[in-house]
């Protein structure tokens, strides 16, 4: 075995079968370099990992990354259009740790989070808190003077995170269940996200995949070193696939005003009277299911009689909260919601100025965790107040009024009788007080968020059209007609 080199192929063969014993977690072994140490992109003079090697593997195949979010194959576990998730699946051998070795993006944001198998992330780090690899490079995240490109080394200890974490190091040793701190699994899943590339960039920001290396504790052996890569194998081989066009046709969808065929109201589906909730983690999304779509008077004392493990799940994000509104079909073919604005990172104030990193509205359908399309927050338009409109419908029931002119934000429907419009925050300034991050559970949102909570509506077109131009004026009269219905 050699130290700070590749192993022979020997041990690269071993390695490998371990892998696919453990769900084909880090895929095969590459000819690059990862130990070699990390160089700026300055002087490689082309954006990347350069080499020969990369993406030198057909397909993919050799990528560290498994899988990689996709509009028509993997658009699950409710995602945003503005963001490109990769995953590894990582297996978490004693005495051993994955040694992530990438550039700082052309991008808005990106991060990492570990997760459990109940898809609650246990740990993350976010751009901002990644150190550079060398005295020599410079966090654009952290100094707004700072080019992008410079290199970063990440870490993932198989260890209970301790009370003074190592620099630029996320733990994945310990899942909890309720208020009990037990092990992981020998297996977790690593995602890396980047949200809104800058102009021109593909969602990799310009600098390619980190390379991901699984090596001893120590760092001073290469047990798994993986290829270069564009994009993974799965879902589109290497990004060699062509796009299905699913959303496109699912956006262009049109659907019965009256699935139920039946009254607005007189079917017990969905509760015009349920407000946005915050998303705590699985129990309070059943809980909220039961109460806001299916109309159940469950009692907030049964959620929190029940043992059960929050802190998030279907993969969400350490560094997001989410508020939803969940509609159905039976009460209207329009619905909107609408709140105060929050700022947010446009490259053009101060740095960390903003109360956000980044906000979102996204029209997703619940059982298959799809979004049909995204509102983010540099495409939103204000009114004269500050406040965002979002509104959905089938493209044949859109109203005529529904337009960014009138500071409405149209989005389509999709062939579902559900509509989930999920409203994301992201990491919140620390004087931002109404963000959702600071909304305790059993507490009403808008006991936190003031103007900033979104209020929403069930509503039909007409309404819509006969309320005039002004946002607020169509809001306050969608407002009424649900209230009519009960809400």
């Amino acid at each position: 075995m050699l130290r700070k080199t590749h192993p022979p192929m020997s041990l690269r063969a071993a390695g490998l079968a371990l892998l696919l014993a453990l769900l084909l977690a880090l895929g095969a072994c590459g000819d690059a370099d990862p130990g070699a140490a990390p160089r700026s992109l300055a002087d490689e003079g082309e954006p990347g990992h350069t080499g020969n090697d990369r993406d030198s593997y057909p397909f993919g195949a050799a990528c560290g990354w498994e899988f990689a979010s996709n509009i028509d194959t993997m658009n699950v576990a409710f995602p945003d259009e503005s963001a490109k998730y990769w995953v590894a699946l990582i297996p978490m051998l004693p005495q051993t740790r994955l040694r992530i070795d990438g550039y700082y993006p052309d991008a808005r944001y990106f991060s990492f989070n570990v997760y459990d198998p109940l898809l609650r992330p246990t740990d993350a780090i976010a751009d901002a808190q990644l150190g550079p690899a060398d005295d020599t490079g410079r966090n654009p995240f952290v100094d707004a003077a700072a080019p992008w490109g410079d290199a970063y080394t990440a870490y993932v200890d198989f260890a209970a995170k301790p009370d003074a974490p190592a620099a630029n190091t996320i733990y994945a040793g310990e899942m909890r269940l309720g208020p009990q701190a037990v092990p992981q699994p020998l297996l977790t899943a690593l995602i890396y996200r980047t949200y809104v590339p800058g102009a021109g960039q593909d969602f990799d920001g310009g600098v390619g995949l980190p390379l991901l290396t699984l090596e001893t504790a120590d760092g001073d052996i290469e047990l798994l070193p993986t290829a270069n890569c564009v994009e993974p194998l799965l879902p589109t081989l290497g990004d060699t696939l062509p796009s299905l066009g699913l959303n496109d046709q699912l956006e262009n969808s049109d659907v019965i005003d009256d699935p139920f065929l039946a009254q607005p109201g007189t079917v017990p589906l969905g509760n015009p009277a349920a407000g946005p909730n915050v998303f705590y983690g699985l129990p309070s999304t059943v809980f909220n299911l039961l109460r806001g779509f299916l109309g159940l008077p469950v009692p907030a004392e049964a959620e929190s009689a029940l043992p059960l493990p929050a802190g998030g799940g279907f993969l969400s994000n350490i560094h997001n909260a989410y508020l939803t509104h969940l509609f159905s079909r039976s009460y209207g073919n329009v619905v909107l919601i609408r709140g105060k604005a929050p700022s947010y990172r446009d490259g053009q104030s101060a740095l960390g100025s903003e109360q956000l990193r980044y906000w979102s509205v996204c029209q997703n359908d619940l059982p298959t965790q799809r979004y049909v399309a995204c509102v983010a927050d540099h495409q939103a338009h204000l009114d004269e107040q500050g406040y965002f409109t979002i509104m959905v419908s089938d493209p044949a029931d859109r109203p005529a009024n529904a337009t960014a002119a009138n500071a409405i934000d149209w989005m389509p429907w999709g062939p579902y009788v559900d509509a989930l419009l999920i409203y994301r925050h992201m990491l919140p300034a620390a004087d931002f007080a109404q963000a959702i991050h600071n909304v305790p559970q059993g507490t009403a949102p808008g006991d936190v968020m003031g103007a900033y909570l979104t209020g929403s509506a069930h509503c039909q077109r007409e309404i819509v059209e006969a309320a005039g131009a002004d946002p607020a004026a169509i809001f306050a009269a969608c407002r009424a007609y649900t209230e009519a219905l009960g809400g």
